[in-house]
């Protein structure tokens, strides 16, 4: 890998568990409900994950995606939600709103749970409880602030594909090793 590291701002096929990076434009859930309803049929027994953000739910493909899993019951597909509510362009809620977005993965036939996208405890059993739903998909809320534990950076829409110079990053770091922004 290049010295920018491996985990960049759309991880790269051939990172470890990596099998498609799409960007925004929310075609990773198609690939991953074709990937879900292919493993179905073949009658093989494994789990698809597929981390979307909510600025990529305002993508009509997310949401044909969403229909056709629910239809399947495909209950080898788990949705993590990074709902940060801060897309590139700015807040989600001003560019186009979501909400409610757990009610409405639900009403798609979604088997939905809600968490604190910063608690480890919260996703793993989350991410358990996906190992016992039967007959529908699963969808995880993580409820995130977009650079959490940095002043300068948190909810802020301008470091979406922005990455912080030598002074900003030594800045960023020593926050971060300080517990984060207050």
């Amino acid at each position: 890998m290049d010295d920018i590291g491996r985990l960049q701002g759309h991880a790269h096929v051939g990172v470890p568990g990596v099998e498609l990076s799409t960007g925004s434009l929310g075609q990773g859930l198609s690939v991953a409900v074709g990937i879900a309803l292919g493993a179905k049929i073949r009658k093989v027994d494994f789990n698809i994950y597929c981390l979307i953000g909510d600025g990529e739910m305002q993508e009509g493909q997310i949401w044909e995606a969403a229909m056709t899993a629910a239809h399947h019951k495909l209950d080898n597909i788990c949705v993590i939600l990074d709902g940060n509510r801060v897309q590139e362009n700015g807040p989600v809620a001003e560019i186009k709103t979501e909400e409610p977005i757990a009610a409405k993965w639900r009403d798609f036939g979604w088997q939905v749970r809600e968490v604190d996208g910063h608690s480890f405890q919260d996703l793993i059993s989350a991410l358990d409880e996906f190992d016992t739903v039967k007959g529908e998909p699963f969808f995880i809320l993580a409820h995130t602030v977009k650079g959490k534990g940095v002043s300068f950076m948190e909810g802020q829409a301008k470091w979406h594909g922005k990455a912080p110079n030598k002074k900003e990053l030594a800045e960023a770091l020593a926050e971060l090793d300080q517990g984060g922004a207050a």
